[in-house]
This record gives structure tokens, sequence and C-alpha cells, in this order.
């Protein structure tokens, strides 16, 4: 399976480095805000690492930050999906026709033996699986495209499959300026939760930034969905307590101790139940666009879990019922 980078991981379009450079403005903000230089160093290790790269850079190059907010998921298996990529990388995959995105002409397979590429064909011109970063616009591949090389690609080897890791699916994809807010709410988030920054100091540097932003004038930023109250940065979407805190206030469970090979980065503390991870208080569908300023937030690992793939309606519904159904309602 594809077990390499994300093909073409390190050429980036004039576009991408400036939307990648607006973010770091954003990470400099706040770890100016920041008093104590141990904890400065801190948060730009864990979180404020910026790679211009389109998959954050191989390991861990960038910080939580870019990862969480600016990349798609890492992805391995026999398909073309990037591992890791922008997310607003403009060739996506989809199950039915979106309205955010052109088709394509057509796929085709060109080369032989482990030099196979896939090619994609639009208004009749050849992009490379190596080259569809350059399109100007989104486009999207559905399954009758694919449909006429299922015997050729079923037995696709690794590294044909690494060296065509060249799209992302349409529910992780959103445009650059949804994809740089969320990485200013998370980052604002994590400044005043985490470092103690002054919220409305951070806050109001980095949205007199947003409203300068030069990558594209018909866009204003922040949008009317752009949060400006404290609490709704902090809270966890699901329990409602600071992500600083343990999930619904409850005592922190003694996790027991498990063997892990010393050779080997560990990364048991990603989950503790509260641990920090990227919400999103809507699932993300392929029919909308839902990596955005109003659906993105921080909250502990254990709320983002028992979310599963549903809302936080659909959730609390769910719970409701549970609590209910055992008689433990007060």
């Amino acid at each position: 399976m594809a077990t390499g980078r994300t093909i073409s991981a390190n050429f980036i379009t004039a576009k991408d480095s400036k939307i990648i450079s607006l973010c770091e403005k954003i990470s400099n903000l706040i770890m100016g805000e920041i008093k104590d230089k141990n904890s400065q160093k801190e948060f730009l290790k864990d979180f404020a690492r910026i790679s211009y790269t389109r998959d954050a850079g191989a390991g861990v190059a960038a910080g939580k930050l870019q990862r969480d907010a600016l990349c798609t998921m890492g992805r391995q298996g026999k398909a073309p999906f990037s591992n890791r990529n922008l997310r607003w990388h403009p060739l996506v995959v989809a199950e039915t026709p979106i309205s955010y995105a052109k088709e394509i002409d057509k796929i085709k397979i060109e080369g032989k033996d482990e030099s196979q590429t896939l090619i994609f064909v639009i208004n009749g011109k050849k992009y490379p699986s190596s080259k569809v970063h350059e399109l100007n616009q989104r486009y999207v591949a559905l399954p009758k495209h694919w449909l006429p090389h299922i015997d050729s690609l079923k037995h696709w080897s690794d590294t044909l499959w690494t060296q065509n890791s060249c799209v992302i699916p349409a529910l992780e994809s959103c445009e650059w300026y949804d994809a740089v807010e969320t990485y200013a709410i998370l980052g604002i988030t994590i400044g005043i939760e985490m470092y103690k920054v002054d919220f409305r100091k951070v806050f109001d540097a980095i949205t007199s930034l947003l409203k300068k932003q030069s990558i594209d004038k018909k866009i204003e930023l922040p949008s009317k969905d752009f949060p400006n109250k404290k609490s709704d940065f902090v809270n966890c979407p699901m329990c409602t307590v600071p992500i600083s805190g343990n999930v619904s206030n409850m005592p922190r469970r003694k996790r027991g101790t498990i063997w892990q090979p010393a050779w080997r980065r560990t990364k048991r503390s990603e989950g503790e139940e509260s641990s920090i991870q990227i919400m999103h208080v809507n699932p993300l569908i392929e029919k909308v666009v839902n990596h955005n300023a109003k659906n993105v937030r921080y909250g502990h690992r254990w709320c983002n879990v028992s979310m599963t793939d549903h809302s936080l309606e659909e959730t609390l519904d769910f719970m409701e019922y549970i609590v209910r159904a055992h008689k433990r309602c007060k």
C-alpha cells in the first residue's frame, strides 16, 4: 500500500506559500504574547512550527496547528489519497457530484510497469498526478472516472500507489480562507487556555491581521462565523468544560501502564481522555464544506471519540436516551 509522502509534497504554489505565511504570522502574534521563554519554545515545538510543504512535512516537521487546520488526515492504503495534503488542494474525490467542484473529463493511465502514472484529463488537457496541485480551481473525480481502470488498479504495487497519491476526499476539503480561519481559532484557543495569553489582546491582533490579508481582496476576513467570545474558544463543544480541564470536570482516571518498545516514539499521551483533538461540531460530509470557522474547535479526546461521525445534537440525544434508560436522571 502507499506508505510514503504525498506526491509533490515539497511543491507548493505561490498562493499556497502566501496562505501558509499568513498562518505563520498568526502563530508569531500568539507566541509574542507568551511571557515565559520556555513556554514560547514549547508552543513553537508542539503547536506553531510551520512547514512550507503540502503535507506539513515528513514526520513532525510542522506543529499540531498546521496538521489540524491546514491539512487533511494522513492516509495510507491501496488508493490515490494523499498522505496529508492542503485542504484547499484542487483535486478531490467524491461518491456523487458536488456543487463546489467541476467534474474532470476522464482518467487515463500512462506508462508501463513501475512507471505507470495517473493522468487526469480536464478540458482536454492532461494533468499527471505530480501536477494536479497546479490546477487553478477545484475539480472532482467520481466513481465513473475510475471504473474503466479497476482491473488494473487493484493489482498496483505499493510503489505505484505512493507515486500517485494525489487526491483528497471532498469531505475533508475547504477553501483556503476556511483553513486560515480554523488555524486562527485553534491557535487562539491554545494561546489563551494553555499559555494564558490575554484573550482580547491576541484576538484583536489576529483579527486585524486577517482583515489586511492580500491573498484575495474579494474575501473579507474574519467571516461572520468567526467567534468573538472567549468561551467559544476555550470550552470543549461537547462537555462545555475548558479544554485545559478534565472531561466534564470529572476526576482524572489513572490509566494502566502497558509495555512499549523503548526505541519507538510513544504517542500514549495522545490517548489520554483529556488530551485535545480537533472536533467538528457537525460531521464532515461530501456535499457541504464543514471545515470552517463555525464548525471547528478543539475539544477533549473522550468527547470527540464519543461523537464518532455524528453531530453534537445527535450525540446529546443519544446520551439523553441512555441516561433515561438507566434511570440516572436526577
